[in-house]
């Protein structure tokens, strides 16, 4: 009867069955958190941006956005916009992991209940202090919250909201970025809050949609 428990409990240990399943590496976070964006080819939407930044003002734009993997950008619209391009670019995972020489898990947290993965990269360049946080949904392996660092200084916080599109894709659905004063050059921090709308999904978007209007679009 011993022999038998004790091969139970190995077995259920071996399992997770036992303090829940393990936790995964940064690597297998990464991952999953890379093919539920692959699918997305290219896409279409409506787009609000609401900006409240000091000593700057912008009323309120909608305008139509292209965009095609892995960084093409269309905004039609034929007023200013202000607005980051990683909010576009669902995150510009690719683009931060391309600059990334070590990505790390820094730790687990909660968010209105859900279970977060937090990631860290680090550059490729040692001499540079810049770095990037990605904070994931555990369950849908989504963005809940970015990060970018300079240093010790915050540059730039983006929180993220998701809806499910055609049953089978988590696109953003409204994003709110929290912008440093130390960035703007006033000493007040400012916000952009971003929502999506009508999407339409892996339309085979052309190239030359892209080369036929140079956009201006914050970085």
């Amino acid at each position: 009867m011993l022999n038998t428990l004790t091969v139970m409990v190995a077995l259920l240990l071996a399992s997770g069955g036992i303090g829940g399943a393990s936790t995964p590496t940064a690597d297998q976070i990464l991952n999953r958190l890379q093919q539920s964006y692959q699918a997305i080819e290219d896409y279409v939407a409506k787009v609000q941006v609401v900006t409240d930044i000091p000593s700057f003002e912008v009323p309120p734009r909608s305008f139509t956005v292209y965009v095609k993997r892995p960084d093409k950008v269309k905004i039609e619209s034929d007023s200013l916009v202000v607005i980051p391009k990683d909010v576009l670019l669902l995150g510009n995972i690719e683009g931060h992991l391309a600059e990334a020489g070590r990505v790390i898990l820094n730790g687990v947290t909660r968010r209105q209940g859900r279970k977060i993965y937090c990631l860290k990269f680090f550059p490729n360049d040692p001499d540079r202090r810049d770095r990037v946080l990605l904070w994931v949904d555990a369950e849908r392996y989504t963005l809940s919250r970015t990060e970018l660092w300079a240093g010790l200084n915050r540059l730039l916080t983006v929180y993220w909201e998701h809806i499910r599109v055609d049953d089978k894709y988590w696109m953003p659905t409204q994003v709110r970025c929290e912008i440093s004063g130390g960035i703007l050059g006033g000493g007040r921090p400012g916000t952009i809050t971003v929502s999506f709308s009508g999407y339409r999904i892996n339309m085979g978007l052309s190239d030359e949609l892209f080369d036929a209007q140079e956009q201006e679009i914050g970085q």
